[in-house]
């Protein structure tokens, strides 16, 4: 056994000699990448080096060291077992207790991390004044986190769906405040088509929301010799406002416009909001396009960049920007505002006032005019890692901002996190709507002004409904009334009186208007304009159906098993689980298409005019000033009180003997002839007499020619006989409004006499 165990000894230990051999090699390696800070090669290699079993202190502060400038938080905080054994190293590099701390502070062990800093504050020259304000900086923002993560608020914070989320950084999203638009910058490897010497590019996305279910990611591209990132969005989702970088650390602010799912070139904002020589990154304006905040390191301010906010003058001009003063700003960074819809909140991220770690996100908001002491977000929303470009929907109920907290895919990633119930809600109407063409059900290229009438017509804003979809978002304050002055292509400008609701929580009212001309003759003699508004209490009715909604996309998109699902029911004998599963398959968002039809009537304002251009009366047009500039638009529809009058209408409607539709009376023409022959007064005044005792009812006309002569002749011919018995009616009264008339040619009716042919028929019909 004596001489077993010797050979065995000396089969192991050259082995063994070969191995440290091995693993010296790789430390000094490894040094070679440390010296020149090319920490990622130094780390693998001093990786292989310990598993082969090379071990000091050097060697723990070496990868100590190396963890400590990843990227990712996932793999900084590796780093602390290796600087915990480290610590006996004598003697430490200057900054070992500094990084230690930091690593500390990174992964919630705040007290650990103060201790740390005290360690390292000891060892800092008394006349390094720098040095001791960066160390007491960092003890305070340690004490900061201790007492808000000691303070966990109910948020639910989780990694945004869908395809956003990657290994590599992606950051600041700005979304609609509808959530249907959704857009963000990432971090992605340059390919080496643009700007070969950087590593990385920043580009940006956009994905769109239809029930919860996100489409995949689309690079919105940007032509630019430097960076381009996303900077901030319009309420509606129609304007993005874009970083595009510039020399030296500047860059400005643009805006792209959505038509459809594509995005226009950039517009440069232009001064005063842009610098040239200066950094303008992020923008946030109000739903009323007034009023801009945006970030700048510009001359003047606190110190880095400062929160400023600039008003548009009555020439339609951004006026001087305004700093926000100390109150929000300080000598730190303050970056990405947001201002909610409600203009009274404001968000922004700051590396100052009472931070936990990194960038936090914050909260202030206008009392009596000023700016009150901003709030941190509190945990979880704001943790020891870097937490920032917060913005909220417009309900107030759901945030979305970006972090590289731990836990993430890498680098910074993109979170929501639902605000809880007691957060308030914020009293505010958000009108969602389409504008169509009733005869192709297609958009219209429309503006929209919005008149408030309680600031005696003051234009708040004009509105550009998408040109592919006809769709438009406005937020309105509740307790409002407005004129919608609406212009759209190929018809005349006419106005809706909407009436707000005098809600205190957030309520949607959508919106359907259908237009359609109105021709006699083949001649535009009018339009029509069909309105329904639903009202939604999204304080009730409309959390119920977001939660269906988002139920409905998970089992459509196959994101839950819906066969074991349907089998684990059918087990269970659960009746109303199967039918609500059914239910979900075919459910249809009332976000992306209301069914009007089925709506409570206590729900649904429904109303529809018609103008006819002739008729003074109903036509008498109306004079709106907006800006300086006189638009002619046709009456006023007040939508409120149209609606309950037709209502109404319809319940009282007379009855009427149904015979009378079935009546027609026909009058007939000599060859080549228009002209009405009086003998037929008699039976066109029996006509008129059932129409002045019934409002609700109508005429059509219908002429004809014989097939004798040329096609189109006959064609005017028969719109000539129609016209005249048409003149008839209106001489005593029946405006073009309650008549339907065409002209239809030749007979095709082979069978028939030539005098038959050469006709005008006259008919009772509903409107």
């Amino acid at each position: 056994m004596k001489k077993i165990y010797v050979v065995g000894l000396l089969v192991v230990l050259p082995l063994m000699i070969f191995a440290q051999g091995d693993a010296n090699k790789l430390v000094d390696r490894g040094d070679k990448y440390f010296k020149i800070k090319n920490y990622t090669e130094a780390l693998s290699t001093y990786l292989e080096a310990e598993k082969a079993g090379a071990t000091s202190k050097e060697l723990s502060y070496a990868i100590a060291k190396c963890y400590k400038e990843q990227n990712d938080i996932n793999q900084r905080i590796k780093s602390i077992p290796y600087f915990e054994n480290a610590e006996g190293l004598d003697p430490k590099p200057r900054d070992f207790y500094l990084d230690m701390g930091e690593t500390y502070h990174e992964d919630d062990q705040v007290k650990e991390a103060m201790a740390a800093f005290q360690q390292h504050k000891k060892a800092i020259d008394p006349r390094d004044k720098a040095s001791l304000r960066k160390i007491d900086r960092n003890i305070q923002i340690s004490k900061n986190a201790q007492t808000l993560l000691s303070q966990t608020r109910d948020f639910k914070v989780k990694l945004v769906g869908g395809q956003i989320n990657t290994e590599y950084t992606e950051y600041n999203p700005v979304v609609s405040a509808d959530e249907s638009v959704i857009a963000y910058t990432a971090l992605r490897p340059n390919t080496g088509k643009t700007r070969a010497g950087e590593k990385f590019i920043e580009e940006i996305f956009v994905v769109y929301n239809a029930s919860g279910i996100l489409s995949i990611p689309q690079k919105v591209t940007v032509r630019s010799n430097y960076n381009a990132g996303t900077a901030g969005m319009s309420s509606d989702g129609q304007q993005m406002m874009i970083f595009i970088g510039g020399a030296n650390g500047t860059g400005n602010l643009y805006t792209i416009d959505k038509q459809g799912d594509s995005w226009t070139a950039p517009t440069t904002m232009g001064t005063p909001i842009n610098n040239l020589n200066y950094l303008e990154s992020t923008a946030s304006i109000t739903p009323d396009g007034k009023v801009i905040y945006f970030a700048s390191d510009r001359k003047g301010g606190y110190g880095g960049l400062d929160i400023y906010k600039s008003e548009k003058n009555e020439e339609g001009n951004w006026g001087k920007p305004v700093n926000l003063g100390s109150k929000v700003n300080t000598k730190y960074n303050e970056d990405a505002p947001f201002i909610h819809p409600d203009q009274r909140l404001l968000f922004f991220t700051s590396e100052g006032h009472n931070t936990i770690g990194g960038r936090d996100i914050f909260k202030t908001q206008v009392i009596k005019g000023s700016w009150i002491k901003p709030m941190n977000m509190g945990y979880p929303i704001n943790t020891t890692a870097n937490d920032n470009y917060f913005t909220l929907t417009a309900d107030g109920r759901k945030g979305y901002f970006s972090s590289d907290r731990k836990g993430g895919l890498g680098g910074q990633d993109i979170y929501t996190l639902d605000m809880p119930e007691d957060a308030g809600t914020i009293p505010l109407t958000m009108l969602k709507g389409k504008i169509l063409d009733a005869g192709t059900n297609k958009p219209l290229n429309t503006k929209i002004y919005m008149i408030d009438n309680d600031t005696n017509k003051k234009l708040d804003f004009v509105y550009h409904p998408d040109p592919e979809t006809g769709s438009y978002l406005i937020i309105v304050p509740p307790n409002k009334n407005y004129d919608m002055i609406i212009e759209s292509e190929g018809f005349l400008p006419y106005t809706l009186n909407i009436d707000i609701p005098n809600q205190t929580y957030f309520y949607e009212l959508y919106q359907q208007i259908y237009l359609k001309t109105i021709t006699q003759f083949d001649v535009i003699v009018g339009q029509q304009v069909e309105i329904k508004n639903a009202f939604y209490d999204t304080h009730e009715d409309r959390v119920n159906e977001q939660r269906k909604d988002h139920e409905a996309g998970l089992v459509q998109n196959d994101s839950i098993d819906m066969y074991d699902l349907m089998n684990d029911l059918i087990a269970a004998d659960d009746q109303g689980g199967i039918d609500y599963l059914l239910e979900l398959i075919e459910h249809t968002s009332a976000a992306d298409e209301i069914d009007f039809e089925k709506i409570e009537s206590d729900k649904l304002q429904a109303a529809k005019r018609i103008y006819y251009y002739d008729e003074s009366d109903e036509s008498k047009f109306e004079k709106k000033v907006i800006d300086g500039e006189t638009i002619l638009s046709l009456p006023t529809m007040y939508v409120t009180e149209e609606a309950k009058r037709q209502r109404n209408q319809s319940k009282t409607q007379p009855a009427v003997d149904p015979a009378i539709f079935s009546k027609v009376v026909k009058i007939y023409f000599s060859a080549g002839q228009s002209h009405l022959d009086p003998k037929y007064s008699a039976s066109l005044n029996q006509v008129l007499n059932v129409l002045k005792a019934n409002d609700g009812l109508g005429v059509e006309i219908s002429g004809f020619a014989s097939s004798d002569g040329d096609e189109d002749e006959n064609i005017q011919l028969s719109n000539e006989r129609a016209k005249n018995v048409l003149a008839f009616l209106n001489t005593q009264g029946i405006v073009r409004r309650r008549v339907i008339a065409k002209g239809y040619g030749e007979t095709k009716d082979t069978s028939s006499s030539s005098e038959e042919d050469r006709r005008v028929e006259v008919k009772i019909v509903a409107l």
